[in-house]
């Protein structure tokens, strides 16, 4: 029998009931596929993985974050209250210590999701991590916490939201804005006036591998998370 070394605690949530489109990258499929590729590697028969069910986000959270044009009804459906609900929960449970960590596999995405919400913006609705980090603070404390967004495309979304918030560190590593959407995320966009330095872009060129994502993390990110 394998032991993990931490406790861990997966969520998963494939959003069966929305996509874009049938053929659209963004559908069922996304995270099906990596669904069954852990079933079928075992990770369920490690003893210290533990599978959780999401729970559903509430309107509410959502409109601590987001301002909805019209309202919330209008734009989110019940996948992205779900979505949401997954990222709450792996949080609350290391919150709760139930788990050493976490990890919520879920869908529809949100990194692209700005503050105003007024349709899809890069396959985006809600800003689900926003959404699970402002419900936590609101359930639990107003805690110190760094997010570090490792997708391809920038995180704009998430950036607009904390752009002037010190108590949240945003560090985006994604590949130059000049050769992909959405088009920003340059090394000089470092916060508001009010948390200025607090917002980090890490523009790679297109075709970084393992060795330079292993560089800038080394040499960038991990330092700057110790300082913080």
């Amino acid at each position: 029998m394998i032991k993990a070394k931490n406790k861990l605690g997966l969520v998963f949530f494939p959003a069966f009931d929305w996509a874009i489109s049938p053929i659209h990258p963004e559908r069922e499929e996304r995270l099906l596929y990596t669904q069954d590729q852990v079933f079928e590697e075992g990770i369920e028969d490690i003893e210290g993985i533990e599978f959780f069910n999401p729970i559903l986000a509430e309107a509410k959270d959502v409109e601590r974050v987001h301002f909805c044009i019209p309202n919330v009804k209008s734009r989110v459906t019940e996948s992205h209250l779900i979505s949401a609900g997954g990222a709450i929960k792996a949080f609350q449970m290391i919150m709760e210590k139930k788990v050493d960590k976490a990890f919520a596999l879920v869908r529809p995405p949100g990194h692209h999701a700005q503050r105003v919400v007024y349709g899809d913006r890069g396959f985006c609705i809600i800003n689900i991590e926003a959404v699970m980090l402002e419900r936590i603070r609101q359930e639990f404390a107003n805690l110190k916490v760094a997010i570090v967004d490792t997708d391809c495309h920038h995180g704009d979304g998430t950036q607009d939201i904390y752009w002037n918030d010190k108590d949240t560190l945003f560090i985006s590593l994604h590949q130059d804005g000049r050769t992909l959407y959405p088009g920003t995320g340059f090394i000089d966009e470092l916060g508001g006036p009010g948390a200025y330095g607090y917002n980090i872009n890490i523009p790679l060129p297109p075709g970084t591998g393992e060795e330079g994502f292993l560089y800038a993390l080394d040499n960038v990110v991990i330092p700057i998370l110790d300082e913080y």
